[in-house]
């Protein structure tokens, strides 16, 4: 009790007092400084904020921590925070204020026992202190390690990161009880503790500055964030256009397609409707080739002088050689074949006459018919082909057309048993040909030759129609011949449709005679046929 003493609170108030002059005018001889949170370590998350700011708050609590020292009569005051640690030695304290109190504290000894005691307390003071900042400095390392640590799994998984904030709120409450306990120890400085809320106070100004610095990054960003978001949205209705501009592009290119489709189908409708116009005129043309009548076959073809010839027709030209009689005995057979009903027409143009022998399987091919063969001679039927004309059953001829009978002709070439023998040989044919020609004009066969010369020097009795009819020859003398087996229209060729003086200077050459005269050789004449033309320079010779 007797600490209680006035003279012993009078020391221990100089003391106090002391130490608040020391602590008010110490000047900063060392600062210990621990990390400061970053600002993204303070900002993690936002469902965690409220409890690391509490964290914060608690580890930047403001501590004082007394040294003694024992060399000395000063005191020295530690100063800690969050931040850092100051320790401000009593260097200029009250010199006058100081002499006193030392002078006062020596004179009495249990003033002397208090200051070892204080020297004591000092000493432990100074222990608990140093224990307190290596436990601090390992604390800081600790959390350092622990942060860099939360940065490196707060970026890897979200997983990673919600450990690092487990050990983080341990490593808080590690420090909230070293902090409880050297408040426990230190319990004896509040009212140092209570001058140090001002350090709290700026701290905390230094904090809700940053916080509001964060915030304005955070708003920038925020508006930054949205700057983007508008110039992409303004990009994007751009590209939306460019893909609208696409679209009325390809679609116009698809309405060109179809246009150009369309008009290509037209073209073609239209192509296909000239080439149905085309085949039609074709087809009209080829109908206008042919006659289209019904074919017309009659089995008595002369009517009112008009001979009527069907298609049932053979023709009879130039000279007849071996082979004729098959080729018109082909044909006789093939129309009876055919029909017995209507008559064959064997059709003389221009006939020399030819072979016996195959003149005379013509007549029995005609004779043999089931089907009537008549025979038309429209230019000249001479020799043989007088014999058939004037043996068939019916003949016709136009009145300008020329049968021509005369012995028969050969050459003989031998001795003279040979010469005989084909003499005899000719008297054979003789009777077999000429004598039914002979029979039928109603004379005998010297008679008929006697005519013969009569009419010419050199036997050969020619008669145009009109008289050969008389002498019955011929049956009967037409004027106009119908061919109604020309159903087509005929084709000319080139040299046809360019004239007849065309083809004269296509099969003629011209050439100059011996007086530098140009002229044209014409061809030879047919038999019994004549030319009759304007010829007054002597041109055509």
């Amino acid at each position: 009790m007797e600490y209680f003493k006035p003279q012993y609170m009078t020391s221990c108030l100089y003391v106090i007092l002391l130490m608040f002059s020391n602590f008010v005018n110490a000047q900063t001889s060392s600062e210990l400084t621990t990390p400061t949170p970053t600002k993204a370590e303070q900002h993690s998350s936002t469902h965690s904020q409220s409890s690391v700011s509490s964290q914060t708050l608690a580890q930047n609590q403001p501590r004082a921590t007394v040294l003694l020292n024992p060399q000395s009569s000063s005191v020295n005051v530690l100063k800690t925070t969050g931040k850092q640690n100051t320790q401000t030695p009593s260097t200029t304290a009250n010199p006058r204020l100081s002499k006193l109190i030392i002078q006062n504290l020596t004179d009495d000894p249990k003033i002397d026992a208090l200051m070892e005691q204080f020297e004591r307390l000092k000493l432990q003071n100074a222990v608990l202190s140093m224990q307190n900042l290596i436990q601090a400095e390992k604390y800081q390392q600790a959390l350092l390690a622990v942060q860099h640590e939360k940065d490196n799994l707060q970026l890897n998984n979200e997983l990673q990161l919600e450990k690092a904030r487990q050990e983080w709120v341990e490593l808080i409450a590690a420090q909230e009880k070293l902090q409880l306990e050297n408040e426990f120890q230190s319990a004896q400085q509040q009212q140092i503790l209570a001058q140090l809320e001002t350090l709290k106070t700026h701290r905390e100004l230094e904090d809700y500055r940053d916080e509001q610095e964060n915030q304005n990054r955070l708003a920038k960003l925020e508006s930054q964030r949205k700057q983007l978001a508008v110039e992409n949205a303004l990009l994007e209705e751009k590209n939306k256009q460019e893909e609208l501009k696409i679209q009325l592009k390809t679609a116009q290119l698809n309405f060109e397609m179809a246009q150009f489709e369309f008009e290509k189908t037209q073209k073609g409708l239209d192509m296909e409707e000239l080439a149905e116009k085309i085949s039609a005129r074709e087809q009209i043309e080829f109908w206008e080739t042919q006659v289209n009548s019904p074919k017309q076959y009659l089995k008595e073809p002369f009517i009112n002088d008009h001979l009527i010839i069907s298609d049932r027709k053979i023709e009879l030209d130039e000279v007849i050689f071996q082979g004729t009689a098959a080729y018109v005995n082909e044909r006789i057979h093939y129309y009876n074949n055919k029909t017995t009903a209507y008559p064959i027409f064997l059709v003389i143009d221009t006939c020399y006459g030819g072979s016996v022998m195959e003149g005379s399987k013509i007549l029995e091919a005609m004779k043999a018919s089931r089907a009537p063969v008549y025979v038309v001679v429209k230019s000249l039927a001479a020799s043989m082909a007088a014999v058939i004309t004037t043996l068939a059953e019916r003949s016709y001829a136009y009145p300008n057309a020329i049968i021509v009978h005369h012995q028969l002709w050969t050459l003989v070439i031998g001795n003279q048993r040979e010469l005989e023998e084909q003499l005899e040989m000719a008297k054979d044919w003789t009777k077999r040909i000429m004598y039914p020609v002979a029979e039928k004009m109603g004379l005998s066969m010297e008679e008929l030759v006697k005519k013969m010369y009569e009419k010419n020097s050199i036997g050969d009795w020619y008669e145009f129609a009109n008289e050969a009819m008389k002498l019955k020859w011929v049956d009967t003398v037409v004027k106009d011949i119908r061919d109604t087996s020309f159903n087509r229209k005929p084709m000319a060729t080139e040299e046809e449709e360019d004239g007849g003086m065309m083809m004269l200077r296509a099969a003629l050459s011209e050439k100059v005679d011996q007086q530098g005269k140009r002229y044209l050789k014409l061809p030879r004449l047919s038999p019994l046929d004549f030319y009759f033309v304007y010829n007054p320079d002597n041109y055509y010779r």
